[in-house]
């Protein structure tokens, strides 16, 4: 079958930015509130959402938009977010600047830069390291190539073109930690990342009120707790199960099972 991603010229990088460089995001609330209109909008508009990074006044996305309809989408987003969030904290005026920008992304190579560049704005930014920025797609296509349903369908972005792309997860994050320059990647160690990661997630869970290498011998809640946590912070199942000694399958189930309980809540709400 062909790959129509890699034929048709329909993809693109956006960016919105605030007005004067206003905040658009104040709180995780307005985070999650873009994210869920990012989602409705585009798919109402027949535009897939690749990936995607929320800065404090600025946007980034790359966009699949093969109907024309990508306008259409950004509009409807932009000006029932900022309605909204002008309503929340009682102020008038443009939140965002009149047009977001876009730029074509013709070839394969275009398509990972852009990806790269959204997922490593926040490092750029002296904010966090790309690993660890818990507002953009980056853990959502590290889930992906986990190869778990579960963990993919609650994401907001579509992973598969960037499974195509880069081929394997290691190659994903090679590329996501390389710099635009070709020079060595920013974390060039690999076995020193995946032991701050692992670091990162010992404090974690006993922050959770569990330290890690116990958390498979907790109570059922407590370790309920803890790996929900740590898939909420952009760990992934198979994350989860190396660092805990907990099977996937139970690690899978408990992640649904939250994701299940959450969607609930939501639509009773």
């Amino acid at each position: 079958m062909q790959r129509v991603w890699r034929t048709v010229t329909g993809f693109y990088h956006v960016c919105a930015r605030g007005a004067g460089k206003q905040l658009i995001f104040e709180g995780d609330e307005d985070r999650w509130e873009f994210l869920e209109l990012m989602r409705e909008c585009c798919r109402e508009e027949g535009v897939t959402v690749i990936a995607w990074c929320l800065m404090g006044n600025h946007v980034h996305l790359v966009l699949a938009d093969y109907e024309d309809r990508m306008s259409a989408a950004m509009h409807r987003l932009l000006l029932t977010y900022a309605r909204r969030f002008n309503k929340r904290m009682r102020r008038t005026g443009h939140l965002f600047q009149n047009r977001f920008d876009r730029r074509s992304l013709d070839t394969d190579w275009q398509m990972m830069e852009a990806i790269r560049s959204v997922h490593a704005d926040p490092q750029e930014a002296g904010i966090s390291l790309i690993e660890r920025y818990p507002w953009s797609s980056f853990a959502e296509h590290l889930r992906a190539y986990d190869g778990d349903a579960a963990d993919v369908a609650r994401g907001f972005s579509d992973p598969s073109c960037v499974l195509e792309l880069f081929g394997s997860a290691e190659g994903f994050i090679a590329h996501s930690l390389s710099t635009p320059d070709g020079s060595e990647p920013a974390l060039c160690d690999m076995k020193e990342t995946e032991c701050e990661r692992h670091a990162f997630a010992d404090k974690m869970a006993k922050s959770l009120g569990v330290p890690l290498n116990v958390v498979k011998t907790a109570p059922p809640a407590q370790r309920d707790t803890v790996i929900v946590g740590l898939n909420n912070a952009g760990f992934t199942v198979r994350q989860i199960e190396r660092y805990t000694g907990i099977g996937k399958s139970t690690v899978s189930r408990i992640v649904r099972a939250y994701a299940r309980v959450k969607a609930q809540a939501e639509l009773s709400e």
